[in-house]
């Protein structure tokens, strides 16, 4: 065998172990992005999902301010993730439906305490505003506040005396 072919046998099973090296490497962590990516989801949509379910606890004015203040920031922080292109916008876009529910606690905001609120919503949730302008996101007629937030008024009327 000529000593001159020994290099090139060496240099090409250097190669074609670093190719598949690499390959393996990409493989493991596009699997690795992936279950972050549903880890993140799943958290995301597991957190909405909980404040939603509280609810049902609501008894007082504050307690709803509280619950329309806690969603709110909750979704401004992941549209603050997303915009910072820090989450893929699948995952943001799955939860577009949450961030619809946000603009009627907005106009419920607006409404029932008042102040303009809108303005101040968008000093205080400027990322949120931002992501439903960029995408689109309209309030979904099917969402409905819990009752209680409905009957703000009233409760705070109760409250008053």
């Amino acid at each position: 065998m000529d000593l001159t072919v020994v290099p090139i046998i060496i240099s090409t099973i250097t190669a074609t172990i670093f190719g598949i090296t690499l390959i393996l490497t990409w493989k493991s962590i596009k699997e690795n992005t992936k279950a972050t990516h549903s880890q993140l989801l799943r958290g995301f949509h597991e957190d909405l999902t909980n404040r939603l379910n509280k609810n049902s606890v609501l008894k007082t004015t504050e307690d709803c301010m509280r619950y329309a203040n806690d969603y709110l920031n909750t979704i401004d922080e992941i549209a603050y993730l997303e915009i910072q292109k820090k989450i893929p916008h699948f995952v943001a876009d799955y939860l577009k439906r949450f961030f619809a529910y946000g603009m009627i606690i907005i106009d419920w905001y607006n409404e029932m305490v008042g102040e303009d609120f809108r303005e101040i919503a968008r000093k205080n949730w400027p990322n949120y505003f931002t992501y439903c302008e960029r995408y689109n996101v309209i309030p979904n007629p099917d969402d409905k506040l819990p009752k209680i937030m409905n009957d703000y008024n009233k409760l705070r009327e109760q409250e008053s005396r």
